[in-house]
């Protein structure tokens, strides 16, 4: 988003962290649902901004997330497709450190997204999730993220995310 815009709440948008979590405000509509879709409210309370980078050519974002038995398969591990939704979220926030009106404004679509699974990640655990651009264009992105075990540093999984610029065609 612009520095001029808020995606949602309060954040300071002059710096990287408040940008970030701009977006992880869930502002509901008129109607009750959530702008963002309801299916994030189980996940995104849970999620907090560890650090942020906006260094060229690789900004980066890093989350914290407690996983929550709500969120876990019946062996108590974070289910597969909440470790993909949440890296589907974390590795598009990258991309609000470097969109403006006409480049990445939305934060684009999905295209593609691989999440690979090593080693599960605990009901009651904390789980860092390091996410970062690979490479970003007018049209096409590259993201990636980890998901580690706090307390050890474990790689638990890793997910290869692209994505496609929806933006509407600025005139200028």
């Amino acid at each position: 988003m612009a520095s001029s815009q808020k995606p949602g709440g309060d954040a300071d948008l002059d710096t990287p962290e408040g940008k970030i979590r701009a977006w992880l405000n869930l502002d509901r509509r008129d109607d009750g649902h959530l702008k963002a879709g309801d299916w994030m409210a189980a996940l995104v309370p849970h999620l907090d901004v560890v650090a942020t980078s906006t260094a060229q050519p690789h900004p980066s974002v890093t989350f914290s997330y407690t996983v929550q038995s709500d969120h876990c398969n019946r062996l108590l591990s974070l289910h597969g497709g909440a470790a993909a939704t949440l890296f589907d979220f974390c590795t598009t926030m990258p991309l609000s450190l470097v969109n403006r009106p006409g480049f990445w404004q939305y934060l684009g679509v999905s295209r593609s997204l691989n999440v690979t699974y090593m080693r599960p990640a605990r009901a009651g655990e904390e789980v860092l999730i390091e996410t970062h651009i690979v490479q970003v264009g007018k049209k096409l992105a590259t993201l990636r993220g980890e998901m580690r075990r706090k307390k050890d540093g474990q790689l638990l999984c890793i997910c290869e995310h692209l994505k496609v610029n929806i933006d509407p065609d600025v005139k200028l």
